[in-house]
Order: structure tokens, then sequence, then C-alpha cells
């Protein structure tokens, strides 16, 4: 009986924490022109957009601010930055797009965020799901927050499609890297505080479980290094560790001291490349 009791518990707890992350409340399908069919929609929560704040927020007729789940849109309107490069271009997509018309909401396990704003997945009237077509397009970057993760593998699919291509707001990654002047990575600590690509092997690696470095020396303790932080890991569709060692590599960034050390930390996948 009391073995019982204890299974009973254990599942009680995995289903908890299932619901906590959103897993257990499965995902609408969503097709390859990134549309739902049009009787899931009856499902969802209707909501007349009235204004469209920037690319990633709107405000209804009713006066409800909502913030799209899983995009961030670069910003336009922030009290302490500027307007950010293909800001505008988001938001007039979202403005184009959804200004004046019915929109679909599914709401996410956490429902407010910290300002008090609505999160939620946008479907436009045609089945669009709108959070999406704005990262395959290259109007928005990933942004994770649990346990708002229900379509968090889609997106991700998506964002490395757009980057892949080019598209949108990654394009002007790939202008900037053709302006970069290329060091060695014996070279790097002479470019503290520059944006360069660095070349070189990578002959060792080490996950530490918080981040992933990537090293060019026995000795890199005092050496240049690249560092992807765990935080980071989800955009890549490799083990890093795996994937680059031994290989060689480019890699772009800002070299940054760190203990008297060069090092360039690895946000994008698109910042390393394997030499042909």
């Amino acid at each position: 009986m009391l073995l019982i009791k204890r299974r009973v518990l254990s599942l009680l707890l995995l289903v908890m924490i299932l619901l906590s992350f959103g897993i257990a409340g499965s995902a609408l399908k969503v097709n390859e022109e990134l549309k739902i069919n049009q009787d899931k929609l009856d499902n969802l929560a209707k909501v007349y957009v009235a204004k469209v704040i920037d690319g990633d927020t709107i405000k209804t007729t009713g006066g409800e601010k909502i913030r799209f789940i899983g995009v961030d849109t670069p910003e336009t309107k922030h009290p302490e930055k500027s307007v950010e490069y293909y800001g505008k271009e988001a938001s007039k997509f979202t403005k184009n797009k959804l200004e004046d018309k019915k929109v679909y909401l599914e709401y996410g396990v956490e429902k407010k965020d910290k300002y008090k704003r609505t999160l939620a997945y946008i479907f436009m009237e045609d089945g669009t799901f709108f959070n999406a077509k704005l990262l395959v397009a290259g109007y928005a970057e990933l942004l994770t927050i649990p346990p708002n993760l229900k379509y968090v593998e889609l997106f991700k699919d998506l964002v490395r499609e757009a980057r892949g291509n080019n598209r949108g707001l990654w394009k002007k990654e790939e202008e900037e890297a053709s302006q970069l002047p290329v060091i060695s990575w014996q070279k790097a600590d002479e470019y503290i505080g520059t944006k360069v690509i660095v070349e070189g092997e990578v002959i060792d690696t080490y996950d530490s479980g918080k981040a992933v470095f990537l090293n060019f020396a026995e000795e890199y303790w005092n050496t240049f290094s690249a560092v992807i932080f765990a935080s980071n890991l989800y955009k890549f569709s490799n083990n890093p560790a795996q994937h680059y060692l031994h290989k060689e590599v480019r890699i772009r960034g800002r070299v940054k001291d760190y203990e008297e050390s060069p090092e360039i930390i690895i946000e994008e996948p698109k910042q390393i490349r394997i030499k042909e």
C-alpha cells in the first residue's frame, strides 16, 4: 500500500512539473505554411487590434497590451535605448499585418509579464501563426522564457532558417563581417576591445556545464579562447564542444580581456565558421 501511494505521488508530481513548463498542454498543429486549421481558431480568444506599439507588442480595442511570446523584435520605443537596426521594419510589418484587424490569442502558461502585459501566441484570421512569421522572415530573434515554451522547438528551427539565409535583421551581421580585420589567434591580445575575425585550430574544448570553451593552445589559461555560455547553446544545431574540436575555424566578435587572457564570447552560431 505504501509503495502504491509513493507511485501515485510521483505521478502527480510529474504532472505538476509538466504543467508548470507548458509541456502537458499540446501545441496546435502548424503546417508548412505556418498556419493552423481554421476550426482550431474557434477555440481561441478573439480580440481586435487598435494599435501596434512595436514589432512584438499590440494594444487591443479594449485597452489590453499584448506581448508576443517567444519573439523579440528590435527596439523602437524603449525609454533607455535608441531605435535598433531593423526595428522600424519590424514595427511596419506588424502594423501592416495586424492593425485594425481581428486576431486570435493562445495564452501562455504564464499569462502576464512583469509589466502586466498579457503574454500570448498570435494567430491571424487565415490561421497564420504570426509569432512564427516574425521569426522566419527575420524580423525577430528568439526569446525563450520558461514556462512559456510550447512552440520553442519550432521557433528554434525558424530562427536557424532565417539566420542561415541572412533574412532581415540577420543581414547586418554579414555586411559587418566583410569590413573586419582577420587575425591569427596568437595576436588576439593585441586587439582587446576591437571587433575582429580570429582564425585558428581548436585543439581542445571543455564543457563546464555553464559554458563551452573552445581553446587554441595547450596553455589555454593564458591564451585566446572562445566562450559559448549555456544560455546560448540552444541556438546551435550541433554540440559545439564536439563539432568544432580539431577544426580550423573563423570566429567573429569583440575581443575582451578576461583575467589577462583574450577571449571572444560567441552568442550566435553565425559568429563561428569552419574554414573550408
